[in-house]
C-alpha cells in the first residue's frame, strides 16, 4: 500500500477518495432512476407518475451536485466530518423513504435500499453515528407505514407493514453488528500494519548499519594498519580485477619499491622511528599518484604499485618523481639533515600473463637497481627478463 507522508498530498488524496465515493452514490441514484423509468414505460407502477419521476430525478441531481460542490471548493474541510458521510447517508435515506412511500407495490423489495445505504458508511462512521443512521431509517420507514395506514386504512394491512418494519429492524441490527466487527478488524489491521511498517523501518536501518559495518570491516581487512594503504592481499585482489578488465591495447606498469638500508634505521633509531619513516614515505608516494593507481605494502619496507593505462615512459616518470621527492625530504625531527633513498624496479604488464609473472619481472628489476648502487629506477622488459 502506498504511504503518503506529505500532509498536503495526503489531503488531496483523501479529497479524491471522497469524490470517488460520491460518484458511487450518484451512480446508485442513477441506476435506481433507470429502473423506475423502465417500470414507467412498462406501465408497472400505479401511483407513480412521470411528474414524480422528474421530481426525484431533479432532487437527486441537486443533492449530488451540492455535495460535489462542497468537495470541489473544499468547504467540507472546515467541518467536523470532512467526508460528510453521515450527512450523505441521512439525505439519501430521506430521499429513498420519500420514493418508497409512493411505491407500495414494490415496497418490500425496496427496503434493501436502506441496507445498501448503510454499507456506504461502514468504514467512515463511528458506532454511535452508524446506530443513529440505522435508527433514522427505521423511523422513516415506520413513518411510511403509519402514514399509509392513516391515509388508506381500508387498503393497508398494518400487520404486514409491521412485519416489514421488523424485518428491516433485524437487518439493520445485523448490519450494525457486522459494521462494528469490520471497524474493529480494520483498526486491528491498521495497528498491525503500523507495527509491521515500524519493524520494516528498524530492519532496513539495521541492514544499512550492517552493510556499513561490513564495508568498514572489509576496508579494515584490506588496509595496512601502520600506513593506511592497501595490504598485500587486497592489493593483489584489486590488481587482478583491474588487469582482467583492462583491454589488450591498454598497457599497465607494475613497480616494486624498496627503502634502501632500512634495517639500519631500525637498528640505529628504533622501530617507532622506522614506522614514522614508512608512514612519511607512503604520504609522499600517494601525493605523486593518480586516483586510479593502486598502492600497497608488499612486506616490511617493500611497497608495490600498479599504474593502469600507463606506458613505459609515463611509468618511469611517476617512479622517478616518487624516488626524487622522497630523497629530497629531510627527517630533521629524527636527525638534522637526515635523508633516505629508495630503489625501484619497474616493468610493463603483458596482456594475458598473470600478475605473479609480472611481479617476478619487476622483482628482477629491483634487484638490478640494488646491485647497481641503489637510489635509482631500473626498467626491465619481458624480453630482457628472458635473455
Amino acid at each position: 500500500m502506498k504511504i503518503i507522508k506529505c500532509p498536503m498530498a495526503r489531503e488531496r488524496h483523501e479529497q479524491r477518495l471522497r469524490i470517488k465515493r460520491l460518484s458511487i452514490s450518484a451512480l446508485s441514484h442513477g441506476m435506481l432512476l433507470i429502473i423506475l423509468a423502465l417500470a414507467l414505460l412498462l406501465d408497472l407502477l400505479n401511483n407513480f407518475s412521470i411528474a414524480n419521476f422528474f421530481f426525484f430525478t431533479l432532487s437527486a441531481m441537486v443533492s449530488q451536485v451540492t455535495f460535489w460542490l462542497l468537495f470541489h471548493y473544499r468547504i467540507n474541510l472546515k467541518l467536523h466530518d470532512p467526508s460528510l458521510t453521515l450527512l450523505q447517508i441521512t439525505t439519501t435515506i430521506a430521499w429513498f423513504s420519500l420514493l418508497i412511500s409512493l411505491l407500495p407495490e414494490i415496497r418490500g423489495s425496496l427496503t434493501i435500499l436502506y441496507i445498501m445505504v448503510m454499507l456506504f458508511g461502514i468504514f467512515q462512521l463511528s458506532t454511535l453515528e452508524f446506530a443513529c443512521a440505522g435508527l433514522f431509517s427505521l423511523v422513516c420507514f415506520g413513518g411510511i407505514i403509519i402514514a399509509d395506514f392513516h391515509l388508506r386504512p381500508e387498503e393497508v394491512d398494518l400487520r404486514f407493514g409491521l412485519m416489514q418494519w421488523v424485518i428491516l429492524a433485524s437487518a439493520q441490527t445485523w448490519i450494525a453488528l457486522f459494521a462494528n466487527y469490520v471497524r474493529r478488524l480494520s483498526v486491528r489491521l491498521k495497528k498491525q500494519r503500523h507495527v509491521l511498517q515500524h519493524s520494516n523501518r528498524k530492519m532496513r536501518l539495521a541492514n544499512e548499519e550492517l552493510e556499513q559495518a561490513m564495508e568498514q570491516l572489509d576496508e579494515i581487512a584490506g588496509t595496512d594498519e601502520l600506513t593506511g594503504i592497501l595490504n598485500r592481499r587486497r592489493f593483489f585482489e584489486e590488481s587482478r580485477l583491474r588487469l582482467e578488465n583492462a583491454k589488450q591495447y591498454q598497457p599497465s606498469v607494475l613497480c616494486i619499491i624498496d627503502l634502501d638500508h632500512f634495517k639500519q634505521v631500525n637498528d640505529r633509531f628504533g622501530h617507532q622511528v622506522g614506522d614514522s619513516v614508512l608512514e612519511r614515505f607512503c604520504q609522499i608516494t600517494r601525493e605523486c599518484l593518480r586516483g586510479s593507481d593502486l598502492f600497497g605494502r608488499y612486506g616490511g619496507e617493500e611497497f608495490i604499485l600498479l599504474l593502469p593505462q600507463t606506458n613505459q615512459e609515463s611509468g618511469m616518470q611517476i617512479a622517478e618523481r616518487i624516488r626524487h621527492t622522497f630523497s629530497q625530504y629531510t627527517f630533521d625531527t629524527i636527525e638534522e639533515g637526515l635523508t633516505f633513498s629508495v630503489s625501484i624496479g619497474i616493468t610493463l604488464h603483458r596482456y594475458g600473463e598473470t600478475i605473479e609473472d609480472t611481479l617476478n619481472r619487476a622483482d628482477k628489476a629491483l634487484y638490478k637497481a640494488k646491485d647497481s648502487g641503489r637510489d635509482q629506477t631500473v626498467y626491465i622488459s619481458a624480453t630482457d627478463a628472458t635473455a
